[in-house]
């Protein structure tokens, strides 16, 4: 299951970013049991108007490299 949720706060211009996260459920719970981030976007547009400065400033997320 996906859903989209707030973030941590943009290293630019202190937004709060919006995630793309990916949830793993368990047959015996009803919680996720994993979660994914799959995707983090600033909504005041910096990770596209300075993207360089993003990705040096924001953290890795699970499978980018460095």
């Amino acid at each position: 299951m996906e859903i989209t949720r707030d973030g941590i706060p943009c290293a630019l211009c202190h937004t709060v970013t919006t995630e793309l996260v990916y949830l793993v459920f368990s047959a015996q719970f009803s919680f996720p049991q994993r979660e994914v981030i799959k995707e983090r976007w600033c909504p005041a547009g910096c990770h596209q108007l300075q993207p360089v400065r993003w990705k040096e400033a924001m953290p890795l997320l699970p499978g980018e490299d460095v």
